[in-house]
């Protein structure tokens, strides 16, 4: 297949673009560069730099005539979306939307997008199926929910092949660990420097952390099998912010300082998601365990810092 991964330059989208070279496909990366890194970009995939917000974008996507679109770029800085919420829809709602209409209009047979568990809010039971109410509590979760609207009406309305999966944490190797997302990428590299890292609230919010080598394989599986429909891809398990410090403890063998910060606005206390759904649709499953996806992503951070 010819598939574009539009934020291919980014942590996950990269990831991604990377199974699916290994997979056999060809792979065309979009990327403005505005969160990603030419360093990401897979060998084999071709690199056009570009907004998913920009006219020409529209123009690009129907004259190469992909089989397959993987949707990556978006804006994903909560407390940014809090303070910019217009910055934020602009990127994540009519960027998707600009894609979604070039993806009809040039006769893409299917698209992967990428959404989050942001949009559910708090979450009111757990682990949280697909029928969870959705009721985001910040902005970015507001964009991602208006995108995933729009995929259903496409879908609906004009029978198009949608698959959106909505991702817990994602961790791993190339995280970007000066943004504010990706307590794992911001603590390692601070941890590394000798500084401490500061926890927002007292540590005990959980999160279900899924490493993005387990992501990327289940974007690889939608994109072949083009199931139909919105999935959460997470591992159904729990582990604190605290948890988290003892495991990168463990895993870079010294001893970490943490201070404690006000807790964020719009971030849930706890959350946890199940993926029986798309499991027993696909037969994908989660591998990599959060204590192995540590010390894995540990090691990259150590060789990067060590180049």
């Amino acid at each position: 297949m010819k598939i574009l991964v539009t934020g291919g330059a980014g942590f996950i989208g990269s990831h991604v673009a990377e199974a699916c070279l290994r997979a056999g496909h060809e792979v065309v990366i979009v990327d403005d560069l505005s969160m990603g890194y030419r360093s990401n970009l897979p060998l084999g995939a071709r690199f056009v730099e570009m907004s998913i917000t920009d006219e020409a974008f529209t123009d690009f996507v129907v004259a190469e005539k992909f089989d397959t679109i993987n949707h990556h770029a978006a804006h994903m800085e909560l407390r940014v979306s809090v303070d910019k919420p217009v910055h934020d829809a602009t990127i994540n709602v009519l960027g998707s939307l600009r894609l979604l209409e070039a993806a009809r209009a040039s006769g893409v047979q299917h698209i992967v997008l990428a959404s989050t568990t942001a949009v559910l809010g708090e979450f009111v039971h757990m682990p949280a199926t697909e029928s969870h109410p959705v009721l985001p509590i910040a902005p970015y979760g507001v964009s991602k929910r208006a995108m995933e609207l729009y995929a259903d009406y496409e879908r609906i309305t004009h029978g198009m092949s949608i698959t959106t999966l909505r991702y817990t944490n994602v961790y791993g190797p190339r995280q970007n660990p000066h943004g504010e997302s990706g307590v794992i990428a911001i603590f390692l590299e601070r941890f590394m420097n000798g500084a401490p890292a500061v926890i927002h609230g007292d540590g005990s919010q959980e999160r279900d952390y899924i490493h993005v080598d387990d992501v990327a394989a289940a974007n690889v599986v939608a994109l072949e099998q083009r199931v139909q429909g919105t999935y959460h891809i997470c591992r159904n398990s729990a582990a604190s912010v605290n948890d988290v410090v003892h495991a990168l403890r463990d895993a870079l063998g010294r001893e970490c300082i943490v201070q404690h910060g006000p807790a964020k606005a719009g971030d849930p206390a706890r959350t946890r998601a199940s993926h029986d759904l798309f499991s027993s649709c696909t037969g994908w499953m989660p591998k990599i365990d959060l204590h192995e996806g540590i010390n894995s992503t540990a090691a990259w951070f150590l060789r990067r810092g060590a180049e």
